[in-house]
């Protein structure tokens, strides 16, 4: 860690709120799930099927509103190897081909192999993947692939898994709901997670103590100034996680998504690898090509390389957008596979059946998250996660696409399966009270405005911890957002919001001391004072802990 990077003492703040065992209603359960995503679902779906087994699955906002139902592309996967010549060891090569260097080879073949059979599950509950003209499966291909092998459902692919996966869970009796529920903390004792305090809809606190808990609240895209993923994805897992003393890994590699509707007053839409796949090609502001200046697979290279090559026409050109030309696919082509995009654009004034959209990258996905095992153990005892909040070590440095639902499936059945084995011998945690955040020192700010703290927060990664990054820039952003923190953090708040901006806060230091740290470039993380990929310094991953940056403040 650089030198003049002092550690601020509130980030160690154990819990956001406090309660007395007395004064709050307790839920018991046997396995909590937090999230309702493609992670969060397929862990409930297979902690409940033992029947005596009872499983409380909570989500932030509508159950639907969640990063998988808002994913187009698809889900990779090898059904048809002998029809194709695609193999899953080809697979595996792609996701590690793309990973650059940081793949974790046994969760690649893992991924790769059960994935398989997590697709056929989706088939067999219901699932309408989109069919060829004789009733087979259509695959198509998406940058970074060798073969097509992704499976969708026209450009809302994300929302039908999140449709069957829901539909299955809400179908077991020994599953109860909860909606519109903020998880604050997870609560720990004896260095054992045993559930978490909720917040509910009418704004009461409810303590819901489970025998294990599994982690899958997604990813961080929302504290970007520009991102494609839906509100809730705040980073909220990943701070609650950290202050329960869980350790994280690689947060620097954030995915920015290379095309993203770019219109004033319209929020960053994402559009489809998929376009790009069945033929869509980029221009410049005058009309041109230019990713073949790139990568030889010109618009099919991953999603980092078309990313920057597109940042630097803006930058060379003076301009604050590219365009996406769709001219080259049939009209019916695009009707039958992008009608969300079709009708979404048509509401913006753009036909895609003959004009160009407008694009330029936005955050996307959060490769690194809380490190687990390839069952999902956390290094929290009792504590699984899966998903985008978790790191497995699959993306590695940079995300093949469509491997994220893939993974979501995988390891959410996983870390289900376990925490089911797990809770049928765990003893009933017994109710505690929970000890509040210390005061901040000095005085506390006569008011906090949560609404610009916010947008200055996302600004500030958008601009210094964004596509490209500079050490530089990266310390004056970790020394601003340290300069928030007496304040942001040291407040005792008592509702959703103000919880969320200082899980937002506490995720974005996180993020930014991560990239400060790897001084190289590699997949996503691209270092314009370190320009050049380091094996010998940094073919490894980054991990973070409160004893790492506890140990760090004391050694100075």
């Amino acid at each position: 860690m650089p030198d003049n990077i002092s550690v601020p003492p509130h980030l160690f703040g154990r819990h956001l709120v406090r309660f007395k065992v007395s004064q709050v209603p307790h839920r018991f359960t046997d396995v909590l799930v937090l999230g309702s995503g493609v992670a969060g679902l397929s862990a409930a779906l297979e902690a409940s099927k033992d029947p005596g087994i009872e499983v409380l699955l909570v989500a932030k906002d509508k159950l639907e509103e969640t990063a998988t139902a808002y994913a187009q592309g698809g889900v990779a996967a090898v059904l048809s190897p002998e029809a194709t010549g695609d193999s899953a060891d080809q697979h595996a090569a792609d996701t590690i081909a793309a990973a650059d260097g940081l793949a974790d080879e046994e969760a690649v073949k893992v991924t790769v192999i059960e994935g398989v059979e997590r697709v056929r599950d989706l088939l067999a509950l219901g699932a309408a993947f989109d069919r060829d003209e004789d009733g087979r499966v259509h695959f198509t291909l998406e940058g970074g692939h060798t073969f097509p092998r992704i499976l969708h459902h026209g450009d809302t692919t994300g929302k039908e898994v999140e449709r069957v996966l829901l539909e299955a869970v809400l179908e077991r009796p020994n599953v109860t709901v909860l909606h519109h529920t903020f998880a604050a903390d997870i609560l720990t004792r004896d260095g054992e997670a045993r559930g978490a305090v909720l917040s509910r809809p009418d704004g009461e606190l409810e303590a819901a103590w489970a025998r294990r808990t599994v982690l899958a609240t997604g990813g961080a895209g929302r504290l970007y100034r520009e991102a494609t993923t839906p509100q809730v994805n705040t980073g909220d897992g990943v701070a609650m996680a950290f202050r329960a003393g869980c350790v994280l890994q690689d947060l620097e590699f954030v995915q920015f998504h290379p095309t993203t509707l770019y219109l004033a007053g319209a929020d960053r839409f994402l559009i489809t690898e998929a376009v790009r796949g069945e033929g869509g090609v980029l221009r410049d502001g005058a009309g041109e090509r230019f990713m073949h200046r790139f990568h030889r697979l010109a618009e099919l290279a991953p999603r980092d390389v078309v990313s920057r090559g597109i940042i630097t026409v803006l930058r060379e050109r003076g301009e604050n957008k590219v365009f996406l030309d769709l001219s080259a696919i049939p009209p019916e082509r695009i009707r039958s596979r992008f009608p969300r995009i079709l009708e979404i654009l048509r509401g913006f004034g753009i036909d895609i059946l003959r004009d160009p959209i407008p694009v330029r990258p936005s955050a996307h996905y959060s490769i690194g998250g809380v490190v687990t095992d390839l069952f999902g153990r956390t290094s929290l005892r009792g504590l699984l996660a899966a998903g985008e909040v978790a790191s497995t070590g699959l993306h590695g440095a940079n995300r093949l696409a469509s491997n994220s639902l893939l993974e979501g499936l995988v390891f959410g059945h996983r870390a289900g399966r376990l925490a089911l084995q797990e809770a049928r011998t765990a003893p009933a945690p017994e109710p505690f009270s929970v000890p509040g955040p210390p005061p901040a020192a000095g005085p506390k700010p006569a008011a906090l405005d949560l609404g610009d703290l916010t947008s200055s927060l996302k600004s500030l990664l958008w601009q210094k911890v964004g596509i490209e990054r500079h050490g530089a820039e990266l310390a004056a952003a970790l020394g601003q957002i340290r300069s928030w923190m007496p304040y942001a953090l040291g407040s005792s708040f008592h509702e959703v919001p103000s919880w969320t901006v200082q899980n937002m806060v506490s995720t974005a230091y996180l993020i930014t001391l991560s990239a400060l740290r790897r001084e190289e470039s590699r997949g996503v993380h691209f270092r314009t004072d370190h320009p050049s990929r380091d094996d010998t310094r940094w073919q490894k991953h980054t991990t973070l802990s409160q004893a790492d940056l506890r140990d760090a403040t004391a050694a100075r």
